[in-house]
């Protein structure tokens, strides 16, 4: 039967923004980027600390859905550089993705779940990924 085929469950939600940054000393000279906008998505990949409950269900995303869209309301339609958790932080996709990890760590948490990866799409071309 095929629900005695093992292996490791994941769930995936993701929400997508339209928002401005500019990186702090990007070229050799000390200077800093140019500001420019990116169309961003965010991938969040969560696992239960169950591999599967017994109702099939590996991790009950909806919870996690909700806050993952009221941080990208957060920092949707604005230049991240001015967005206050970002003070005096480069405002990198990889730092994107650990602010979304920060954003999103607690509410899993009191869901019995784990974040195992946050991808960050700047464009459709290029990505970052953080796994804590």
């Amino acid at each position: 039967m095929f629900t005695e085929e093992s292996g490791k469950f994941y769930v995936r939600i993701e929400g997508r923004f339209e928002s401005a940054h500019y990186l702090y000393n990007y070229f050799p000279d000390g200077s800093d980027e140019p500001i420019h906008g990116h169309s961003w998505k965010v991938e969040v990949f969560l696992s239960g600390k169950e591999n599967i409950r017994p109702d099939g269900i590996s991790y009950d995303f909806l919870t996690a859905r909700n806050r993952l869209q009221e941080l990208v309301h957060n920092i949707d339609h604005l230049l991240i550089n001015e967005h206050p958790d970002f003070k005096g932080i480069n405002p990198t996709s990889e730092n994107v993705a650990r602010w979304f990890y920060a954003g999103l760590k607690e509410e899993v948490a009191k869901t019995f779940g784990n974040i195992m990866r946050i991808v960050i799409h700047e464009g459709p071309e290029n990505l970052a990924f953080f796994e804590p």
